[in-house]
């Protein structure tokens, strides 16, 4: 498993913080959530799989890490990313994001993050999984 990326970033006086994890090899999943205040606003869970085939290295995997944690930092930085509190037109619930209302000529929006329910049992599986390994 990949070492996380994590930082803080201000964005109009805001200080938002973006964790980027990998999920291990066994779920290849890599995992974004943009926190502010504490609270999780904004989440990107991509199959590094998919993305990018069964045999993919350490390094391959790593600059992928790399490319999505910077991808969605670019979109705090542009506005694209805001808490409700902060946003003029927050739409949906905060665990979704919206892009900001001068972004319409943006590319193609991604897919919308995993249900709340989808993230608790995938994050609890990953726990389950390490404390497994621990013990053997």
């Amino acid at each position: 498993m990949i070492p996380g990326l994590n930082i803080n970033i201000t964005h109009e006086g805001v200080e938002y913080h973006v964790q980027t994890e990998d999920l291990g090899r066994r779920t290849s999943f890599l995992l974004t959530l943009v926190f502010r205040a504490g609270a999780i606003i904004a989440r990107e869970k991509v199959n590094y799989r998919d993305a990018l085939g069964e045999g993919a290295s350490e390094i391959e995997i790593k600059k992928f890490m790399d490319d999505q944690h910077h991808r969605i930092i670019q979109r705090v930085l542009a506005g694209q990313i805001q808490s409700p509190a902060t946003s003029q037109a927050a739409a949906g619930p905060p665990s979704q994001t919206s892009p900001a209302p001068h972004a319409s000529t943006s590319p193609p929006k991604a897919p919308p993050p995993p249900s709340d329910e989808a993230l608790d049992r995938l994050i609890a599986e990953y726990i389950r999984g390490r404390k497994a390994r621990k013990h053997q």
